[in-house]
């Protein structure tokens, strides 16, 4: 679409190869291919609960460093790039790369804390838009405890990068 900016790193043959997480778009460029494609951005909560699967501990394949390097992609395996989907093995809904690899947008804004958050699910959106949306599942670039189900990060909604994005 000549409309749309070209995602950054786009022409990056590092980041921009077949099967590969989407990296360099900002959360409106993921939003708006969502809803293209027929899907929302999933929630926080909704993020979450397929990442853990199930599970309760610090991955869905166990607490330790081991057990991430098994499902994900981060600094210690990743050899300084960012790697297909589906290398890994998968979690028990049969969801790959939830745990590093890319950092991806949902839908919430961001707020310091789960106090007044929705209870069912439902992303959690201020009736003015906040300044920063979430997002979840660690990058191919970061440590062992930015992977963790639990983890969440901010980032301002035009914000671009190349461990920001979708799959």
């Amino acid at each position: 679409n000549p409309n749309v900016e070209e995602p950054e790193y786009w022409a990056d043959r590092r980041f921009n190869q077949p099967r590969q997480p989407v990296v360099g778009v900002n959360w409106e460029d993921a939003r708006r291919y969502a809803e293209w494609a027929g899907l929302r951005l999933p929630s926080e909560a909704e993020w979450e609960y397929a990442c853990r699967s199930g599970t309760r501990t610090r991955y869905n394949t166990g607490d330790t460093e081991d057990d991430l390097g098994r499902a994900g992609w981060y600094e210690k395996n990743s050899n300084g790039k960012l790697h297909p989907v589906g290398e890994k093995a998968p979690n028990a809904f049969g969801l790959y790369d939830m745990h590093g690899n890319v950092w991806e947008w949902v839908e919430d804004d961001w707020h310091d804390n789960y106090k007044k958050a929705p209870n069912d699910g439902r992303a959690w959106v201020n009736k003015r838009r906040g300044a920063d949306r979430v997002v979840r599942g660690g990058g191919w670039d970061g440590g062992a405890l930015d992977c963790r189900s639990a983890i969440r990060g901010f980032f301002a909604p035009d914000g671009r990068g190349f461990v920001l994005g979708f799959r």
